[in-house]
């Protein structure tokens, strides 16, 4: 896929828009992707071109994250507001269905939209190295969510300024394993002018994603969202050099493995954003997983292509 034909555009939402890029055609209904936590559409500039020409991919960037609007002030951020995010995209362009990718949070996300609608709804689901809400004690959930109250009202500190020349050696602080290089994709989505000193600039990121609230559920809630999950082609990619899926996972993976035959399950060799660092190694595997799931024959909707068309 050409990384360099896309086209962005926002959609609205009640608090205000979803940026969004959509790589490559727009003749079928896209691959959906979903970004991780602290992170924005640039983390699949790298993976998007290796993918099939054959099948779009429309990236959007969750309330908060790169170009998107962020929600209201005295306002929350959860997993749960991000799954309607995804709700909102299939609404406006009225999709009967939809096929997810999502890196880190953005799959816990699609895992709950798969939960929540089922396989009359999504057809098919990448997850790269988060696979659903994590399993946590009772104790580490309240505190979590008592530690909350008291950033919510903390005042946000002034964020640190940067020279043109300086943005361009700048790091991507959530993913401190990418090179300057890699990170340039999501630093170019956030970058703002600031106010005050037009001649600098900031890396925008909203603070209350630092303190997002968690739905903290008890074990037997997330094997029950797991359980309706089924016949749906589900592929799971877990980065070795990163503990986001672990031992607690294994319930969950036993339930989407027995309730979905095309389930796959890879082991990356790389850390957490791996997807950014070693695009290649990932797209051995999705390739001939969307060529097989979602094939160019057959996706000739005529009905969807006049929604399409409209963009």
């Amino acid at each position: 896929m050409d990384s360099n034909e896309f086209i962005d555009f926002d959609i609205g939402a009640p608090w205000g828009h979803i940026a969004c890029r959509w790589y490559g055609s727009r003749q079928v209904r896209p691959l959906l992707a979903i970004h991780g936590w602290m992170d924005n559409m640039g983390s699949f500039a790298r993976l998007v071109p290796l993918l099939p020409g054959h099948l779009g991919v429309l990236c959007i960037e969750l309330s908060g994250h790169g170009r998107s609007s962020p929600y209201p002030a005295g306002m929350q951020y959860s997993v749960i507001e991000w799954t309607s995010i995804i709700r909102c995209v299939v609404l406006h362009f009225k999709w009967k269905r939809v096929s997810l990718m999502g890196h880190s949070f953005g799959a816990i996300a699609c895992n709950l939209y798969a939960s929540f609608y089922g396989r009359d709804h999504v057809d098919m689901l990448i997850a790269i190295d988060l696979l659903t809400i994590p399993y946590k004690s009772s104790s580490f959930y309240i505190n979590y969510l008592a530690n909350s109250v008291e950033r919510m009202l903390t005042p946000t500190p002034a964020p640190k300024l940067y020279t043109a020349d300086q943005l361009k050696n700048a790091r991507w602080g959530p993913a401190p394993s990418i090179s300057k290089e890699q990170a340039h994709p999501l630093i170019n989505r956030c970058v703002r002018q600031a106010p005050d000193q037009p001649e600098k600039f900031y890396i925008f990121r909203d603070s209350r994603l630092i303190h997002h609230s968690l739905f903290p559920p008890g074990t037997g809630l997330v094997r029950e969202l797991n359980r309706r999950i089924r016949n749906i082609p589900y592929m799971v990619i877990k980065a070795s050099n990163s503990n986001f899926i672990n031992d607690g996972f294994i319930p969950t993976f036993e339930i989407l493995r027995k309730q979905n035959p095309a389930f796959e399950y890879h082991l990356a060799q790389g850390p957490h954003h791996v997807l950014i660092s070693d695009p290649q190694q990932l797209a051995a595997w999705i390739v001939p997983f969307i060529n097989k799931h979602r094939p160019p024959t057959r996706w000739e909707h005529p009905g969807e292509l006049n929604v399409i068309s409209k963009l």
